[in-house]
């Protein structure tokens, strides 16, 4: 299956959202790091103070979910393509642990490793990287791309020197 450039970028968004989205989900969830028991019944939004300016809760949730973002490691979810048809996307950030003209692979931190296929559709990029000769074992950085049955396909990679 070729997607247009449009359409990578697109399911890379998308994919973003949804990591962004599964941090958030399991920082709210998350016990807190303190210990002390999560309250039980849902609390009161912060109070305006009569400038329209969120209250301090709000300015900690915030923070909250860009620290979740950073911590996001690996995910599979389903999108509807613009043809109607679904697509699993996978993505993976990690260290490069293996990669060739013909596939890459990726670990990440608590393990998990995912082996995508490079073709030319896959659109690879970072500080100095705009080939996937030019990454090397050793890089940090991430994957999406798409599945079928047990295969990846990279669609968009992404390197930090």
């Amino acid at each position: 299956m070729i997607l247009s450039k449009r359409v990578a970028l697109a399911i890379a968004g998308v994919a973003a959202a949804a990591i962004v989205g599964t941090a958030g989900v399991a920082a709210a969830t998350a016990p807190d790091p303190s210990g002390s028991p999560a309250p039980s019944s849902p609390s009161a939004s912060a109070p305006d103070n009569g400038t329209g300016a969120p209250g301090r809760a709000a300015e900690h949730r915030g923070k909250l979910k860009h620290r979740a973002l950073g911590r996001g490691l690996h995910g599979e979810f389903v999108v509807k393509g613009k043809d109607g048809a679904y697509v699993t996307l996978v993505s993976v950030r990690g260290e490069v642990t293996a990669v060739s003209a013909t596939s890459i692979t990726f670990k990440a931190e608590d393990g998990f490793t995912a082996t995508y296929a490079v073709n030319s559709d896959t659109k690879v990029r970072g500080a100095d990287v705009d080939k996937i000769a030019d990454v090397k074992v050793g890089d940090k950085g991430g994957a999406v791309g798409t599945k079928s049955g047990s295969t990846l396909t990279a669609r968009a990679v992404l390197v930090r020197k």
